[in-house]
């Protein structure tokens, strides 16, 4: 079959100047002079029949076929990337910087990551942890995770994880939650609680969903992330509220127990971040991001891809 395509630095000054919004700026990232990178803008228009971009004074702007033209030609070239990358490998020192929430680097990726370093033992993996959405931009980070409503202007949003939470409780309470979930609330009615900032009326909002009224919070702990909150959980200082996959693999590892089929929907998610300025993707850092799109996926359709319970 013989393929109708432009040449491939035809595309990539194409998706360079839709990405950067500017031929000089397209011009720089490929080591091109602004002269040829119009020129092969041009040449393309040309071959395919169509103006792709607005000449405006001082950038330029996608019209609506350059618009519609766009993300498959950036997915082809990812794929490009990436297939490139697991056929032939990375050359030394390759390494991919990952930014996540604490709970999320601890409790997710850290019992599955073990399966990306066997697969592609060349990479090496950075991660540095943070705890607040809405945390400064580090643009030096290859991957950037963020829990959120899904609104970071500036940057490419893509949906990564969404899970409802769960109650977890100190393995000693297990026994009560096998008299029925409102029999184990009653019974947190009586224990400390632990409520994570940003999340404090999760507790309120799950009795309420009982019917039942909502605790008073003298004794209750207020924490961070939920890493602590299961911690102090897994010490006995009481019971949180945490997405599932938390629980999940909480559960596996500490004195907790996720005992009852009560779960809180939760409007939040992890979601994938992309700086829109950012230069073209490293390929590891693509691979890695197929990979982690990949686990999110495994795990929410266990029954295709194995057991959640069990991410190792």
């Amino acid at each position: 079959m013989a393929y109708r395509l432009p040449p491939l630095g035809w595309i990539r000054a194409f998706e360079a100047g839709a990405r950067l919004g500017s031929f000089t700026a397209a011009a720089d990232e490929l080591n091109l002079t602004s002269t040829a990178v119009s020129h092969q803008i041009r040449s393309l228009e040309k071959f395919l029949g169509y103006p792709l971009f607005e000449r405006l004074p001082r950038s330029v702007r996608l019209t609506g076929m350059g618009a519609a033209y766009l993300p498959d030609v950036r997915h082809a070239l990812e794929q490009l990337a990436t297939t490139t990358v697991k056929l032939f490998g990375t050359g030394a020192g390759a390494t991919v910087t990952v930014r996540a929430p604490l709970s999320f680097v601890s409790l997710f990726l850290a019992p599955r990551l073990q399966r990306f370093q066997s697969a592609y033992p060349g990479i090496s993996i950075q991660l540095f942890s943070l705890v607040w959405a809405d945390a400064l931009p580090d643009e030096s980070a290859d991957i950037d995770i963020r829990f959120g409503g899904g609104n970071w202007p500036g940057y490419e949003i893509e949906m990564l994880l969404k899970e409802q939470s769960v109650v977890v409780v100190p393995a000693h309470l297990s026994d009560v939650a096998r008299q029925g979930q409102h029999k184990l609330f009653a019974e947190l009615e009586k224990q400390p609680l632990i409520h994570i900032v940003g999340y404090e009326d999760h507790w309120a909002e799950s009795f309420r969903l009982l019917g039942m009224q909502p605790p008073s919070e003298k004794r209750s702990i207020r924490v961070d992330n939920s890493l602590a909150a299961l911690m102090l959980a897994a010490n006995g200082l009481g019971s949180a509220i945490v997405l599932k996959f938390y629980a999940d693999a909480a559960t596996a590892l500490l004195p907790v127990k996720a005992p009852t089929n009560f779960t809180l929907p939760v409007e939040s998610a992890h979601y994938l971040l992309t700086p829109q300025s950012r230069e073209a993707a490293k390929p590891e850092a693509l691979l890695f991001r197929a990979w982690l799109i990949e686990e999110a996926q495994r795990y929410q359709n266990p029954g295709k891809n194995g057991d959640k319970r069990k991410p190792r």
